[in-house]
């Protein structure tokens, strides 16, 4: 690889700092902020051309059949998937891995969501734990915070560039509604919706976790194809 080349492979790395770092974040009724465009154009459509065929992809969870995962960094109990990816892509998304998994990177989310005391507190205590996702028919997310091992989510929205039809599938921000405190926690019945991350092309919506940071996805009632990548922040202790 020559010096242009290495140089412009990191493009895109300083360009999502750049948009991530000048977006303004919404403080209620938890930290978090929508950046968009979030990549440049050129590493997006990349992006797009390098997600795998649905049939490398494997049901998350026993909880989440209807959300596919391939793994690019290690869970907590095996391996990644990367070896489910053909050539092209193995080598792109370990670049992904390489500049957006980065420390750098990392620290920028970090530093976003809290400010210089959450890198201080979190940096060296945590890694990017990231996997693609393919959510289809009958997919939803009800209503959680996510686990305390998380500090910071970061999604990034991958539907094709001129396609707005996914617009409403975006993740909601949730309120507790008052007076309901005995319903079901995961029960939509007992939230508000105060704002949906609009699912649209180069988005990464980003919120800090914690104990009212209530978010889900709404069932999604017709076939679709919802691409994206799940980027968190978690402990690595």
């Amino acid at each position: 690889m020559t010096t242009i080349e290495q140089h412009q492979s990191t493009d895109h790395l300083a360009s999502a700092e750049y948009a991530l770092r000048n977006t303004p974040v919404n403080h209620w009724p938890f930290v978090h902020t929508l950046v968009r465009p979030i990549l440049p154009e050129n590493y997006y459509q990349q992006m797009i051309d390098a997600f795998p065929e649905d049939e490398v992809f494997v049901p998350l969870s026993e909880y989440h059949r209807d959300r596919g995962a391939v793994f690019l960094t290690h869970r907590d109990a095996g391996d990644d998937d990367l070896d489910r990816l053909d050539a092209h892509q193995r080598i792109f998304w370990e670049g992904f891995i390489e500049t957006l998994g980065s420390t750098r990177f990392r620290k920028a989310l970090l530093e976003t969501m809290g400010g210089p005391e959450l890198v201080e507190s979190y940096l060296h205590r945590t890694r990017s734990l990231i996997h693609l996702s393919l959510d289809r028919f009958g997919y939803q997310i009800r209503p959680h915070t996510d686990i305390a091992q998380k500090i910071v989510t970061a999604l990034f929205y991958l539907p094709d560039p001129n396609d707005q039809s996914l617009e409403s599938f975006g993740t909601s921000v949730l309120v507790e509604k008052e007076g309901v405190e005995e319903a079901d926690p995961h029960d939509w019945n007992k939230y508000e919706c105060a704002f949906t991350a609009p699912f649209i092309a180069n988005s990464l919506f980003v919120f800090k976790v914690g104990d009212a940071s209530w978010h889900g996805v709404k069932p999604i009632a017709q076939p679709i194809r919802r691409r994206s990548v799940q980027c968190f922040i978690v402990l690595d202790e």
